[in-house]
């Protein structure tokens, strides 16, 4: 069962007026309140013309009023509601309704709606050839009638340069409007500017009133469990540059499923179950799916169908309520030991759904599940030490059970203990860690599905569209989306340097997937510090600066990375950003090879390498240098030229590679010689 207990952390007066305050209501003046648009916009045309126009369009629709009226053109346009997209036919019911602005007969906000979806067309590609310059006008046009949604995207596209002009101030600007005025995005986007110092000052109090709003969403439907099904998060990496082989995974895996259930695979059940209810590879949620799957593996007494059916009636979820049956399928569970249906059971008796409340009860069947891990149970108990609920009020062991809990991620659990270290209950006060919790909470959020739109708007586009879909999550501190707009510049960088992409070429793309992999990298990415190190040590986008490659190198074998380690080992094997040392460049290799099996080729030649400049210098006594430089100052003019020519270009580091590879093989060869010769 997913625990809904509404029992959370009563934060006390003080903590109650920062939770007031942190949702702020924009005034009359405030709402309308925004940054002038940039360039010229589109004359509109005259108010009765457009008048005449709506009521044409009404009247063909069969709608009353000007509200219905974009309601129809929404479903046209997104095909809500089973209904086929058609934006073609939305396109002219939203530019009557954008124009007809300052009638009487058509609110404000209703125009500045069109206007916004104007802008979604314009900017996609939808019904219209796409055009990010016709799509701000529109997000402007709506911006100056207070709608915040385009305040957001304002402030987006003006922070990245993705579809507007860079302007670092109007980007902050918009972003507080639209923040102030409740949007979602901006919230997310001036909490992590605040938490982080990013592009705004490093305040935690201030992030704790955007982030507060945000999380009390993600609970309130957690407690209602609508949590909106799975979000699906693919990161995109140089063998996966388009996110398309989980996808297709995906698909194989389903069908194996689908087939094994037909066959009467109690596991395979199971699971199209739990992905059908969740939402899961790919597909949609559908509790009436989920419960044709559990009924079938329950009637083979599969327990943790038993649990997940009680939950189904303990909840009213794709079935009529009923608690006798939900006791009667937590029983089953629970009379085999199953942790899920055991915290079902200790859920009812803590409320008393069905049973007579009894707290004693409650706690030994969530001790008995939680004992097993169930996150459910471990967050029921905190709850129960929290709120002294037949057990002893312990601030200490509520926090325990949380802690647990939320290393699961259990939401609930991450907003109580964001709670509990914002006020000191049980743990010191802690404004840095309590916003840190509620940042987790709140990209728990449907509207993260932004990056399952961006993914697949990568499969049928160029990288425009998905760099300006992942940017409004990446500014709204989501690491992934940070992550995957930093390698879609990158590979445009690497691949085409010399095609405009946003406006942008060469240096200022490198420049901006440097920027991206800076802010990924700050919240933990160990390959974009790599990646930090890359850019440093060649000069991408920035000065080069060899020192500096050294310390995001440095960081990144910290944490662990055999590619860290190796490249830390080269750094010390050339004397590159630090002293040349023989002995820690072997160190950091070996210690590279022990992490990673895959490391091993790579190590090895490597290895040959290091074994070269050691000899050459011991030879030479460090006289004539490095030898790389040696001998390309030994072949120069004519004979470099021709060697070049004849190695289609290599220069000498790669020469080098391919003597240490025929090196290489011929150790190889020479020990399995020897192994043959022994044996």
């Amino acid at each position: 069962v997913d625990s809904s207990s509404t029992e959370t952390v009563d934060p006390g007066p003080a903590a109650e007026a920062v939770l007031a305050a942190s949702v702020v209501a924009a005034s009359a003046e405030g709402a309308s309140a925004s940054p002038q648009p940039q360039g010229d916009a589109d004359a509109p045309p005259s108010a009765e013309a457009a008048w005449e126009r709506l009521q044409q369009l009404m009247s063909d629709v069969n709608v009353a009023n000007a509200s219905a009226l974009l309601e129809e053109a929404l479903k046209l346009r997104s095909g809500v509601a089973g209904s086929r997209k058609q934006p073609w036919k939305a396109l002219p019911v939203l530019e009557a309704l954008a124009g007809a602005v300052g009638n009487h007969a058509v609110p404000s906000d209703t125009s500045a709606a069109a206007m916004r979806e104007l802008g979604h067309m314009h900017l996609r590609g939808e019904g219209v050839t796409a055009d990010a310059a016709v799509a701000v006008r529109h997000y402007e046009h709506a911006a100056e009638l207070g709608d915040t949604e385009s305040q957001s995207i304002l402030g987006v596209l003006h922070s990245t340069g993705f579809g507007a002009p860079r302007d670092a101030p109007l980007a902050a600007t918009y972003m507080y409007f639209a923040a102030e005025g409740g949007d979602i995005h901006a919230q997310l986007a001036m909490g992590y500017r605040h938490l982080l110092g990013v592009a705004a000052t490093k305040a935690c109090h201030k992030s704790l009133l955007y982030y507060t709003p945000v999380a009390e969403k993600v609970v309130a439907n957690a407690q209602r469990h609508q949590s909106g099904g799975t979000i699906e998060k693919v990161r995109l990496t140089v063998d996966n540059p388009k996110g398309v082989a989980k996808r297709s995974a995906d698909d194989d895996v389903l069908q194996y499923y689908e087939h094994s259930a037909l066959k009467g695979s109690v596991d395979a059940q199971l699971t199209l179950g739990h992905l059908h209810f969740h939402g899961a590879r790919g597909l949609p949620a559908d509790v009436a799916k989920a419960f044709g799957y559990y009924s079938k593996a329950a009637g083979a007494g599969e327990p943790s169908a038993f649990a997940q059916l009680g939950h189904m009636y303990a909840n009213g979820l794709g079935v009529e309520q009923n608690n006798v049956t939900a006791l009667e399928y937590f029983r089953k569970g629970a009379a085999k030991d199953h942790p899920a249906s055991q915290n079902g059971l200790g859920y009812m008796f803590m409320h008393g759904y069905g049973v007579d409340r009894n707290y004693k009860k409650a706690a030994e069947y969530f001790k008995a599940a939680a004992e097993r891990g169930n996150a459910d149970a471990q967050f029921n108990l905190g709850a129960m030490h929290i709120g002294g609920m037949g057990l002893k009020k312990a601030y200490d062991k509520a926090l325990h059970y949380f802690t647990l809990a939320a290393h699961q991620g259990h939401t609930l659990a991450l907003y109580n203990l964001a709670q509990m270290h914002l006020n000191g209950l049980g743990a010191p006060r802690s404004c840095p860690v309590s916003v840190q919790f509620l940042k987790a909470v709140a990209e728990r959020g449907p509207w993260g599905a932004q990056l399952e739109e961006a993914h697949a708007a990568l499969q049928t586009s160029d990288a425009e569209l998905p760099l300006q879909l992942y940017a409004t999550l990446a500014e709204g501190g989501f690491e992934l989306a940070q992550a995957n707009v930093a390698f879609l510049l990158d590979q445009h960088y690497m691949h085409t340097p010399h095609t405009p992409l946003h406006g942008m070429v060469g240096e200022e793309i490198a420049a901006r997937a440097l920027h991206m992999y800076r802010l990924a990298a700050q919240q933990g990415n160990i390959e974009a510090e790599l990646k930090l190190g890359d850019y440093k040590f060649y000069g991408y986008g920035t000065e080069r600066d060899l020192e500096a490659a050294v310390s995001h190198y440095r960081a990144a074998s910290e944490a662990r990375s055999a590619h860290g380690m190796f490249n830390l080992a080269y750094m010390y094997a050339h004397g590159l950003g630090l002293t040349r040392d023989y002995h820690l460049a072997k160190r950091h290799y070996d210690v590279a090879m022990e992490t990673a099996a895959e490391a091993w080729a790579p190590v090895q030649l490597a290895m040959l390498e290091l074994y070269v400049l050691r000899w050459w210098e011991e030879r030479t006594g460090g006289k004539l240098g490095d030898p790389y430089e040696y001998f390309g100052s030994f072949l120069g003019g004519a004979s470099l030229e021709q060697l070049r020519t004849a190695t289609a270009g290599l220069e000498s580091d790669s020469l080098l590679i391919l003597l240490l590879c025929v090196l290489l093989g011929i150790v190889l060869v020479l020990r399995q010689r020897q192994q043959l010769h022994t044996t």
